[in-house]
């Protein structure tokens, strides 16, 4: 069933609540609450137009074309979130969301979709951005939650290597950490599924006329994926992370 451009005119006025709300309290976020409404108005538009095109034309070279967009506007997005060692950042974050797309991506539609053609944008696009998505969200947390546990216990790590340790002994447990937080919000979401919340993916199908049990095969599958790719991004993140901010001596670099 589709909704009118007046049903979601209507559905503007739930934002009266939240405008309400920040003027009861005080609270400054009108402003950023209304441009970035307005800037998702704007970008979903266009998108849709867009992906409304490459879905009729069915050609393997936009589809590829709109994912290296995605992964480009990824990366610059987390890149421009984290506000430490930006200069090592780049080639850290680029790899990492490479890897896991290259390992999952293939996987996701040669062995489960199996989509005729395999690059149909129609499944492609819609999978490889959830996957990504998530992938990005998790590699920022855990980049931030890494560096911040070196931050907090530089003593503990200067002890450790004085003791003979090396440099995966020295960081092995902030990276520990900063990994379990990262995936632990996604475990919960996880855990939680189906009982207290319905996910996008299978929402969307419902909606659209599919059967639940057919939308809860995609949902599994998705969330297989995402899990999957999250993990890969952010181990390849700290790890690449790790050679770069440190130099032979083990001591951080530009530090002394």
């Amino acid at each position: 069933m589709d909704i009118s451009y007046l049903g979601v005119a209507l559905g503007l006025v739930l934002l009266l609540y939240p405008f309400l709300i920040f003027a009861h309290l005080k609270i400054k976020l009108s402003r950023q609450l209304f441009i970035s409404i307005s800037r998702m108005i704007l970008q979903l538009s266009l998108v849709g137009i867009w992906l409304e095109f490459l879905f009729n034309q069915k050609l393997w070279w936009l589809t590829l074309l709109w994912m290296l967009v995605m992964i480009l506007t990824a990366i610059f997005t987390i890149k421009g979130r984290l506000r430490f060692q930006r200069k090592i950042l780049l080639p850290v974050i680029t790899t990492a969301l490479f890897t896991s797309g290259i390992i999952v991506m293939p996987w996701v539609l040669i062995m489960i979709v199996k989509p005729q053609p395999l690059y149909d944008p129609m499944y492609v696009i819609p999978i490889y951005g959830m996957i990504l998505g998530n992938s990005m969200n998790s590699c920022a947390l855990v980049l931030e939650r890494f560096e911040s546990g070196l931050a907090d216990n530089w003593q503990a790590y200067f002890t450790r290597i004085s003791l003979g340790a090396n440099l995966w002994e020295g960081v092995l447990p902030p990276f520990r950490k900063a990994l379990h937080s990262a995936l632990l919000p996604q475990l919960l979401n996880t855990a939680s599924m189906g009982l207290v919340s319905l996910p996008g993916m299978m929402t969307g199908q419902i909606l659209g006329g599919a059967s639940p049990l057919v939308a809860i095969k995609y949902q599994m599958m998705i969330m297989f994926a995402i899990f999957s790719a999250a993990t890969i991004t952010d181990y390849v993140a700290i790890r690449l992370y790790i050679v770069k901010r440190f130099d032979k001596y083990y001591l951080p670099k530009g530090e002394r």
